[in-house]
């Protein structure tokens, strides 16, 4: 993805379905959560675990803070 508007097109048309995010922290540290992409905004997706939810920004995506890959 190049633009903010590829990654924003990815995501929306991921809504409702079963993802994997990869949130790649410091020193080699990643966490990875597993839930549905529920909504849809602006600036900011939501992700549903089933247990809570977590918001993730385009930009994030964009330059590579998280992965977001199908399951």
């Amino acid at each position: 993805m190049r633009t903010i508007y590829q990654a924003r097109q990815y995501i929306r048309d991921s809504i409702g379905k079963n993802v994997r995010v990869k949130i790649k922290g410091i020193r080699n540290k990643n966490e990875f959560i597993n839930g549905k992409i529920v909504e849809c905004y602006a600036n900011i997706f939501i992700v549903d675990t089933g247990t809570s939810k977590k918001s993730f920004s385009y930009t994030d995506v964009l330059i590579g803070n998280i992965d977001v890959k199908y399951i």
